[in-house]
């Protein structure tokens, strides 16, 4: 297996690797049509991390739109149960690059949960995350947080929309100074200002960061996502993974849509996260009445520029022929080879650059080694 998926690109061998990790826990696949209504990603479009939706028109008239989010359509079509819907997926969705403005298509896998999401769920999504990223790379950080902590600090605020926006991109760059200096602005007393400064720069452990937290706790929806973190750090300590899991308060999402925990993964050599998830079970009211859910994307599209898989060689068997071979002489030898496990390749000549772990040629119809490393 193991030499298998050495042959394969790094995106496409985090594909089957993810998902037999998905489906050893249980996930079923999910397969999503490529098209949706226009309307309904229109409708959702704050939800959306893009704003462009590729979008155009099929002969009975409609708008359509190719998929710029796999969550928002899992959770509107997938079938539901009285027992939880636990699904993987292997996708592609459709956004607008910031850089160049042109849509550009990513790759995603990832998993969802429908159902009634409770406290162990969340912690066992939170290990298939992990593992995920260890399977990217053994070298990662999974950040944790808790919409309950900042988004709750900032209702209790009586300071206008756009301040408090203002507030989130600061405690997203942890910019503290310029934190301090609107909350001074709006009139933010030193008593909470000092607090969304304490929060904003939180970053541990989850043991050494937990204790911090509950000794911050002002209102009730803090002291319950503090509960809710020492039931996940209390599931997790036994594996070795939970040495990679940090809590980041910085970690934020829209609250229009995420509840309780979300987080975001690192690997090494990725500038950006690779992975993001969390509870929204706001947005899955929404779409499917008493409905709870929680999931995870990991983005796939550039791993294989991070991650460049370096082959020694480009197959086992380079065999070199002329016009005069019999075909089906060549091709039974090919296969022969072929069923044995070689990779094989067949050329006129060696093409430039090309490296094989042997080359054979025919000489008087004979096949003989010509080269070897």
């Amino acid at each position: 297996m193991d030499e298998f998926l050495s042959t394969l690109s790094k995106e496409d061998s985090l594909t089957y690797e993810l998902s037999m990790l998905y489906k050893q826990w249980g996930y079923k696949e999910y397969r999503m049509a490529k098209f949706e209504e226009y309307s309904f990603y229109s409708d959702n479009r704050d939800f959306l991390s893009s704003k462009g939706i590729l979008a155009f028109n099929i002969s009975d008239g409609r708008l359509m739109a190719l998929k710029p989010d796999i969550t928002l359509s899992i959770v509107k079509n997938a079938k539901l149960s009285d027992s939880l819907t636990k699904l993987y997926y292997n996708e592609s969705v459709f956004r607008m690059s910031d850089s160049s403005m042109d849509y550009k298509e990513i790759k995603q896998t990832g998993v969802e949960v429908l159902g009634k999401v409770d406290d162990y769920l969340v912690a066992e999504v939170l290990m298939l995350a992990a593992k995920s990223l260890k399977t990217i790379d053994k070298d990662f950080v999974l950040s944790i947080s808790h919409m309950a902590f900042i988004p709750s600090l900032l209702a209790e605020l009586e300071i206008g929309e756009n301040a408090k926006k203002d507030i989130v991109e600061f405690v997203k760059g942890k910019n503290t100074h310029d934190l301090r200096s609107l909350c001074e602005k709006c009139g933010v007393c030193q008593e909470k200002t000092d607090l969304l400064t304490k929060l904003a720069s939180i970053n541990g452990k989850l043991d050494d960061v937990i204790p911090v937290l509950s000794s911050l706790a002002c209102n009730e929806e803090m002291k319950k996502a503090c509960d809710e973190l020492k039931f996940i750090a209390s599931s997790l300590k036994k594996s070795i993974l939970s040495d990679r899991m940090f809590i980041d308060l910085s970690v934020l999402n829209n609250t229009e849509y995420y509840n309780g925990i979300i987080f975001q993964g690192y690997v090494e050599k990725a500038p950006s996260a690779v992975l993001s998830g969390g509870r929204y079970d706001k947005l899955a009211g929404k779409l499917r009445e008493n409905t709870q859910a929680i999931g995870f994307a990991v983005y796939l599209d550039n791993l294989n520029f991070y991650y460049k898989k370096k082959r020694e060689f480009d197959s086992d068997i380079l065999i070199i022929f002329d016009s005069s071979m019999k075909s089906e002489t060549l091709l039974s030898l090919v296969e022969s080879f072929v069923d044995k496990g070689f990779s094989v390749r067949v050329e006129h000549s060696v093409p430039e650059g090309y490296k094989a772990k042997n080359i054979y040629a025919f000489e008087n119809g004979a096949l003989r080694e010509v080269a070897s490393c």
